[in-house]
Order: C-alpha cells, then sequence, then structure tokens
C-alpha cells in the first residue's frame, strides 16, 4: 500500500486522503502486506470522516476479507467504532435494491460473513465487549446469536 494512503487512513486527514485519490483513484485497491484495505485501517483508528470517503469511492471494500478474514465491519466491531458501525451498515441498507424482509439479503450476508476463526461481527463484538454494538447487530439481525464458530460459541 502507498504510504501516503496507509498514512492518511491512520491520521484521519481526509483533505489529504480525497487529494490523493483523485490524483489516482486506483490506490484505493492497493492492500497492506496483511492485505488490510486503507478501509480497513480507517475504522481500525475510528475516522468517519475517511471511513465514508473511502466507502463512497468504493463501496466493495467493505466485503474484502484481510489475511485473517476480517471485513471492515469485523475490525470495527472488534475495537468498538459504533458509530463506524452504525453508518456501514445504514448505508449498505439504503443502498441496496433487494429486501429481504426489513433487512437487505446482502447486508444480512456481510454481517454472517466469517473470520478464519469462524467469528462474525457479533463475536467479534461480544468478546471485546463491546454492548452497545452487539445490541445495535442484533437488532438489525437476529439470527446472529445463532452462529457458532470454529470453536463451537455462540457470540452469546
Amino acid at each position: 500500500m502507498d504510504p501516503r494512503l496507509y498514512k492518511s487512513a491512520k491520521s484521519g486527514d481526509v483533505c489529504f486522503l480525497k487529494q490523493l485519490l483523485n490524483d489516482d483513484p486506483m490506490l484505493l485497491y492497493q492492500l497492506t502486506p496483511r492485505e488490510n484495505t486503507a478501509l480497513h485501517i480507517a475504522v481500525q483508528f475510528g475516522h468517519e470522516n475517511v471511513t465514508a470517503e473511502i466507502y463512497s469511492r468504493c463501496r466493495s471494500l467493505l466485503t474484502q476479507p484481510n489475511l485473517d478474514g476480517d471485513t471492515p465491519l469485523h475490525v470495527a466491531a472488534r475495537v468498538g467504532r459504533f458509530s463506524i458501525v452504525n453508518y456501514l451498515v445504514r448505508e449498505t441498507l439504503s443502498m441496496s435494491q433487494v429486501e429481504f424482509g426489513n433487512v437487505s439479503s446482502k447486508m444480512l450476508e456481510t454481517l454472517r460473513d466469517r473470520n478464519r476463526g469462524n467469528n462474525t461481527v457479533l463475536h467479534e463484538a461480544v468478546r471485546n465487549g463491546h454492548n452497545k454494538v452487539a445490541e445495535f447487530l442484533l437488532k438489525i439481525d437476529p439470527k446472529l446469536a445463532c452462529f457458532e464458530n470454529e470453536a463451537g460459541e455462540s457470540p452469546l
């Protein structure tokens, strides 16, 4: 990954990020050695404005796993970034054309994605004590409570 992209995602410098991506939009497809995208980095460090800018330019990054199988939502849930989890879930819901009850089928697939430990985003939120994130995720998809990881543990 271009060091300038990494630095802007980590620091939250949205002005520099916009300038960088206006000059070369393809930078968003670069990865770190652990295969994190700029979206993974932005959510990890809790930069809502950078997260929103990256997501608006490349929505497909939301479902891209890193080497550990973590999507950016796994990372946001693990570190307890409620506002970012809320933003990404609501954006995905509003952009979806296919509805499945009140929740889009695409969003359900994204929430139910599993990492290498077979954990969902709810597993990550609960394991790390982020109750507000866990409650929000359960409101969006109550069935998340039923998925077991490779150790046979449900999130609850």
